[in-house]
């Protein structure tokens, strides 16, 4: 689970911590707002709990689906440089056609890994998760360009099954396949994160404020030496 997943977890853990030491103080605790009531107040703990539970479960599909096409993706270098070696000992290639590979090639190996930024925006996230789709989306159509160059030219026609055109368009499906596969597992991880964001954070009677609120309605009725108070001071509820 990454840290920001992590930081979620923990506040939904803190809400049924701080229900606990509610439940605790029995009758002591009677807020005249019923959005602090106990009750109200287990009930958007399992809300929460809920959500956080489906997103881990479609945390799994997603890492590993990203992690098969990051491995697919990951011999590209390394084979078009070679590929170039091999491109460049067949007879009657030309300067201008060599060029032509190169600056194929150069797009291939320039791309850079898209950074994601943790955020509880669904449209944010849903944004990041495009911009590093479309960057592997432009790479396998970009070793397809190669492919063609390779197709066309002609007495290109290697011995060896690695460099053969076949092999090189089993690749470019493997690499489609990699990154659709990640676009099915991202659709619902996203819509099990906005769901959960929409209960924790976004709402407008999220779980981050309402627990506030208790707690600056614990403060009133706790004695600040208690250990009562000392405990629930320590429970934090934060955004992410």
């Amino acid at each position: 689970m990454s840290k920001n997943e992590n930081g979620h977890a923990k506040n939904i853990a803190n809400a049924s911590l701080l229900c606990s030491h509610i439940a605790d103080l029995g009758a002591k605790y009677n807020p005249s707002n019923q959005k602090l009531s106990l009750a109200n107040l287990q009930s958007i703990y399992s809300s929460a709990f809920a959500s956080q539970e489906a997103v881990n479960n479609s945390v799994a599909p997603y890492s590993l689906a990203v992690d098969h096409r990051e491995k697919t993706f990951a011999p590209i270098s390394k084979k078009i440089t070679r590929l170039r070696k091999m491109y460049k000992v067949t007879e009657g290639v030309t300067q201008a056609q060599l060029e032509d590979f190169m600056t194929i090639a150069r797009k291939l190996k320039g791309m850079r890994k898209v950074k994601v930024v943790a955020t509880t925006d669904a449209e944010e996230e849903q944004k990041q998760n495009s911009v590093s789709q479309m960057s592997y989306d432009f790479r396998a159509n970009n070793y397809d360009q190669l492919i063609s160059l390779l197709q066309n030219t002609p007495n290109y026609n290697p011995n060896e099954e690695e460099y053969q055109v076949a092999t090189l368009q089993q690749e470019k499906n493997e690499m489609l396949q990699a990154t659709q596969a990640v676009t099915d597992a991202f659709i619902p991880l996203n819509s099990a994160r906005s769901l959960r964001n929409e209960t924790v954070y976004n709402a407008e009677d999220n779980l981050i404020d309402i627990f506030n609120k208790a707690k600056d309605y614990l403060f009133t009725i706790l004695d600040s030496d208690s250990p009562e108070y000392k405990a629930i001071s320590k429970i934090k509820f934060k955004k992410a």
